[in-house]
């Protein structure tokens, strides 16, 4: 899924790199060092970053699909509004995944149905 996320993104004509299991670590660290040091790259990862990996100035973290717990769902947005700073998460969820909601409905989670897509993203993604 990351490097599905990642190839769409960057079909988009968007800066993004990918981080997940399959790649070296030394490419890993690379791309993190990348990351941190750009303020233009949209980073597509897989739990691989999930601990003990600091991401400085994160405003938006994306989550794509099911949280394993509430304890990961809060985890991964941990990597967003540090040190005092604003920061959003969004999770995107499956119809048959919505049932996640219920155990975290405590938190301040505002329920949303995705925009409709522009059809010249679609035609520029289906031409890949």
């Amino acid at each position: 899924v990351t490097r599905l996320v990642a190839d769409l993104l960057g079909q988009l004509s968007m800066n993004v790199r990918e981080i997940h299991s399959r790649k070296p670590q030394g490419y890993r660290t690379r791309v993190s060092d990348e990351f941190r040091k750009s303020k233009g790259i949209i980073l597509v990862t897989s739990d691989v970053s999930a601990r003990g990996v600091d991401y400085p100035d994160v405003s938006l973290v994306v989550q794509m699909g099911l949280p394993s717990d509430r304890e990961q769902y809060i985890h991964r947005l941990g990597r967003t509004g540090r040190k005092g700073k604003e920061g959003e998460g969004v999770l995107l969820l499956a119809p048959w995944e919505e049932y996640f909601l219920s155990s975290v409905k405590d938190l301040p989670i505002n329920k949303t149905s995705l925009p409709p897509i522009d059809p010249e993203a679609v035609k520029k993604v289906q031409k890949g």
